[in-house]
């Protein structure tokens, strides 16, 4: 009985997922701040997340492996946070670009300037712990399994990406794939100076 309720459960969040990302196509006219939703200039209230849950991306991150943490404990000057579904085709045809972000961030020597993670919105450990086994996410994933954060952050389809300074200030806010990650580099390049 546990087994389908798991699966059952599971199933529902995968359709759940697809719907929020077919109503995500449908309204990319939408700007951040029209939904609702964090917009550049806003200002986050202060929140925790959930520990990513293990070692390697809280040393990424620079908190406690098994410890809330909110964006302020982050030693970084922006904070790049990426609201995902876990079952979210249109985050997973993200991710390439994203993995490629992190990696120019290297090369460049602003990686501990800039600190990304991804929020899985209705995600749970276990399912975080899967994609970055699996999914191939070449930085932090933490689970947010109450959509507690989703709903803090105004409950936007995803993918949903914002850029945060040490002030908690939304310097980015980007509702949908974003397609060209040269420019947000530029864009994050630009914020740092």
């Amino acid at each position: 009985m546990t087994n389908r309720y798991m699966r059952t459960a599971s199933c529902l969040r995968a359709i759940f997922a697809c719907l929020a990302c077919a109503a995500c196509f449908a309204s990319l006219a939408w700007t951040a701040s029209a939904a609702g939703l964090p917009a550049e200039g806003d200002r986050l209230p202060d929140f925790s997340m959930d520990s990513p849950g293990d070692p390697a991306s809280a040393a990424d991150l620079g908190i406690a492996v098994d410890a809330p943490f909110g964006l302020a404990q982050l030693q970084s000057e922006l904070v790049l946070l990426e609201v995902i579904g876990v079952y979210c085709p249109q985050c997973h045809r993200q991710l390439p670009g994203f993995n490629s972000l992190v990696a120019k961030l290297k090369r460049a020597g602003l990686k501990g300037r800039v600190a990304m993670l991804g929020l899985a919105a209705g995600g749970t450990p276990q399912e975080t712990a899967y994609l970055r086994a699996k999914g191939g996410y070449a930085y932090p994933v933490v689970p947010d399994p109450d959509y507690r954060v989703h709903k803090i952050l105004g409950e936007p389809l995803t993918p949903f990406t914002l850029l945060v300074d040490k002030t908690g200030t939304v310097r980015f806010a980007h509702l949908g794939v974003i397609e060209d990650v040269d420019a947000l580099f530029a864009r994050i390049r630009d914020l740092l100076r």
